[in-house]
């Protein structure tokens, strides 16, 4: 029945075709099974959006600490964690307060003035 349908042979190839280079990443599904980057080699990929993400939350966050702590306070617990063991100096030197993160402090100020002039 197939043999007289020689558009039916085709249309199989080209399903087939698809099925091998589905789009799922542009890798390629050999009869054998397993699944190949069409060029033979992989690429590696950076989540630069996450890293992104992770810094500016981090940012945010030790600027938090510094504006509730207060200056004093937290370079106070700063020197406490560097005396400490190395995993409390690693700490440390990660929440050192940088330029990024004292202006982010004037920022969350100027939005409790701004909170405060609302509601006095």
């Amino acid at each position: 029945m197939t043999e007289d349908r020689p558009d039916f042979h085709a249309r199989l190839d080209r399903i087939e075709q698809a099925r091998r280079t589905r789009a799922s990443g542009g890798h390629v599904l050999r009869s054998d099974g397993p699944r190949v980057p069409p060029n033979g080699r992989m690429r590696v990929r950076l989540p630069v959006r996450g890293l992104v993400l992770a810094l500016v939350i981090a940012v945010l966050v030790k600027a938090y600490l510094v504006w509730v702590l207060g200056p004093d306070r937290y370079n106070l617990e700063m020197a406490r964690l560097l005396d400490g063991t190395r995993a409390q100096q690693a700490a440390a030197h990660i929440l050192m307060p940088d330029r990024l993160t004292l202006r982010t402090v004037t920022l969350y100020d100027w939005i409790a003035e701004q909170v405060a002039a609302l509601w006095p």
